[in-house]
């Protein structure tokens, strides 16, 4: 997944309410769940396995089922 390449197809609109979704309370409960290197690693790799573990645990809990839901929304 080339995160830039996603990044730069997103209008400023998303990019802006997307960049407001890591302030958001669902984004800060689940701040503690995983470690910065973790997540690097998982999202620059290209390891599709890494990348779904890591949105299985997000999505196993309600903090990041709505997160999930407001980054639906954010992408409309």
């Amino acid at each position: 997944m080339d995160i830039a390449k996603l990044a730069g197809s997103l209008s400023e609109g998303q990019r802006e309410k997307i960049a407001a979704l890591g302030g958001s309370e669902a984004a800060r409960a689940l701040e503690g769940m995983f470690s910065e290197a973790e997540l690097i690693r998982a999202a620059s790799g290209g390891d599709a396995a890494a990348v779904q573990g890591v949105l299985r645990r997000i999505l196993s809990t309600d903090e990041g089922r709505r997160l999930a839901q407001m980054l639906d929304e954010a992408m409309k």
